[in-house]
């Protein structure tokens, strides 16, 4: 476990961090869906590209809690600032738990620092929620694999250096020789993409800006047999990884929640105690005092639940 004067005292600077720096700024980047470049590098700075990587690769090593409630405090202040860890962190999850011991050494050390970063990619058009029914192939061919497939809503895919790419490898002669199977697709950062990988589009959204969330196409793009997570054991077995790996998203989700929360009761708070009706501020009027205690106390409980979780 994270030692816990540790974890207050980074989570101390990382809220006096967000109070000086993101909650004044955030909007300048949400409202024109701007990519916070400098926020990012200031994350890097705080190791939080590897919170959870172990601390054998560079890694911080957080526990399940402190991530939590790191998370938490980034949501305070601008909830997109989680974004642009979590789908980072599920893809290092995914290869330092199910990785070979070279995969870990050559990807997992630059990811820890942020100099790599890394996005999941498991969506497609016709397979959200029904992860099983997707399309994108891998078929071998000699010592590679040829990828084609779309895939849809993958956030970070145009600042990610690493993809955690799920696709489908066709059944063969031999038992158990095909399935869902995870891939780490290498690519250049940026929206030009790769060969044989290509940005088809980006995907506006109504909130949850300022971090891009878009389509990426795959069109006979080949990659490496070491680049087959787990080597041959993980063929057939990357949806079941997949979902393994995606426990640390769902944390991340519910943090943020609790952290969006935070910020709107801080906001009501403050706002009860400055308007006046009646001669005095609206929060000591009982109609207001109930209606933020519920507020408190039904935002407590979601901590706890997600703590617990």
């Amino acid at each position: 476990m994270t030692d816990i004067d540790i974890a207050d005292e980074m989570l101390a600077a990382l809220r006096n961090w967000v109070d000086a720096e993101v909650i004044p700024h955030a909007s300048e980047f949400e409202l024109p869906d701007e990519y916070p470049t400098d926020m990012a590098f200031q994350m890097a700075d705080f190791g939080l590209f590897g919170a959870t990587i172990p601390s054998e690769f560079g890694g911080l090593e957080l526990d399940n809690m402190t991530y939590a409630r790191v998370i938490e405090e980034l949501s305070r202040g601008w909830m997109s600032l989680a974004g642009i860890i979590n789908s980072h962190l599920i893809c290092a999850k995914l290869i330092s738990k199910f990785g070979s011991d070279e995969q870990k050494l050559k990807w997992l050390p630059s990811m820890a620092t942020g100099e790599l970063r890394g996005c999941f990619s498991l969506s497609e058009p016709d397979s959200g929620s029904d992860a099983g029914a997707l399309r994108c192939r891998a078929e071998r061919d000699g010592g590679e694999w040829v990828i084609n497939g779309t895939k849809m809503w993958v956030t970070n895919g145009e600042k990610a250096g690493v993809v955690a790419l799920l696709a489908r490898v066709p059944d063969g002669e031999e038992e158990n020789s095909g399935g869902i199977t995870c891939f780490i697709v290498e690519k250049t950062p940026g929206s030009e993409g790769s060969e044989g990988i290509s940005i088809s589009r980006k995907i506006d959204k109504l909130g949850y800006r300022g971090l891009e969330t878009v389509e990426m196409s795959y069109v006979d793009h080949r990659l490496n047999h070491d680049q087959l997570l787990g080597g041959d054991e993980g063929i057939g077995n990357g949806l079941r990884w997949a979902l393994s790996a995606l426990e640390l998203g769902r944390i991340n989700v519910a943090a943020r929640g609790v952290g969006v929360a935070q910020a709107s009761y801080d906001a009501a708070l403050s706002y009860a105690k400055e308007r006046e009706a009646f001669g005095r501020p609206i929060s000591q009027h009982q109609a207001i005092a109930f209606k933020l205690a519920e507020m408190a106390t039904k935002l407590e409980a979601a901590r706890l639940l997600t703590y617990e979780a």
